[in-house]
């Protein structure tokens, strides 16, 4: 068994990759999202006014027309994994045992985390501009330490 270091080093390369992996799922996604973020240019013209009823019919978004979306699904993706193994990483190196209730406990803290963050469309942009500059603050101190 790794001593303790070695658990914490391998928990938290776990929580660094699982990150960096669904953030680019999330970029993927959200370069081929069919559906614009709420309050931009392309909300109001994904909608269009039909001729019979007056009734407003869905058009969906070209791929790569919004890039505010690739963005915005990058850093939800990425920030909702690193939770994820976060916690379950975690329950796992305080426990020294890997099973599937640390998954389970992993499952719970999403469940939390994105309850109190996809509630309001505010949160979500704080939760991206903190995950942005996560990201800038360790590729400057990546660049700069000794």
């Amino acid at each position: 068994m790794p001593d303790s270091s070695n658990k914490i080093s391998w928990w938290l390369a776990d929580v660094a990759t699982s990150f960096m992996t669904f953030t680019f799922y999330g970029a993927v996604g959200g370069a081929f999202n069919p559906y614009p973020l709420p309050n931009t240019k392309h909300a109001a013209l994904t909608t269009t006014l039909t001729m019979t009823n007056n009734m407003r019919k869905f058009v969906p978004l070209p791929p790569f027309s919004s890039l505010a979306s690739i963005g915005h699904y990058a850093g939800l993706l990425g920030s909702i994994a690193a939770v994820q193994r976060f916690a379950a990483g975690g329950m796992a190196v305080a426990r020294d045992r890997q099973d599937v209730w640390n998954e389970f406990m992993g499952v719970g803290a999403v469940y939390g985390y994105a309850n109190a963050l996809l509630r309001y469309e505010k949160r979500i942009c704080w939760n991206n501009r903190a995950v942005a500059g996560i990201v800038i603050g360790s590729i400057v101190y990546a660049n700069t330490a000794p």
